[in-house]
């Protein structure tokens, strides 16, 4: 059985290791390690990945998101569902211990506004961090590291 913490609920529940193992047609392969998930999910291209770290940030309610999306399921008005612990899975050497066979980024969201996502991006092997102002930027950021990787033109992270 493995150990797990109850923790206090903050900012760092949202630091993400994305380890990409391989690209096939210009679509990430890899898995996403973050201390607040029971394991490790696997992601297949930018629009699994986007989809899964949304997910997992509403289900954490951290950040908050600053709208809700439509549905066709009916409301319920005024439900408003209690926050629960949060439980630590993994150790936080998850950083530093887990990496991608191309390449790995460590992705902090910080805000979830305007429809979109605002943080930071850190590109592991190449000593960049970079902050990006939506979940598109942060894709481009993803796309040209890893053209650069491969040896490919690439616009520079700057």
């Amino acid at each position: 059985m493995q150990e797990v913490d109850v923790v206090q609920r903050s900012v760092n529940i949202t630091r993400t290791q994305i380890c990409v193992d391989d690209v096939q047609n210009g679509e990430p392969l890899g898995y996403l390690y973050n201390p607040y998930m029971p394991d490790r999910f696997a992601f297949f291209g930018y629009l699994s990945l986007v989809n899964a770290m949304d997910d997992f940030f509403d289900q954490m309610k951290c950040p908050k998101s600053y709208n809700q999306y439509r549905t066709f399921a009916p409301e319920k008005p005024g439900q408003r569902q209690p926050e629960k612990e949060v439980i630590r899975y993994m150790a936080e050497d998850v950083f530093t211990s887990k990496t991608g066979e191309k390449t790995t980024f460590t992705v902090q969201v910080q805000f979830r506004q305007n429809s979109t996502w605002q943080g930071t991006i850190a590109w592991m092997e190449g000593k960049k961090i970079q902050q990006f102002r939506s979940a598109l930027e942060m894709i481009k950021l993803m796309d040209n590291a890893l053209a650069e990787s491969s040896g490919s033109d690439a616009v520079d992270w700057e």
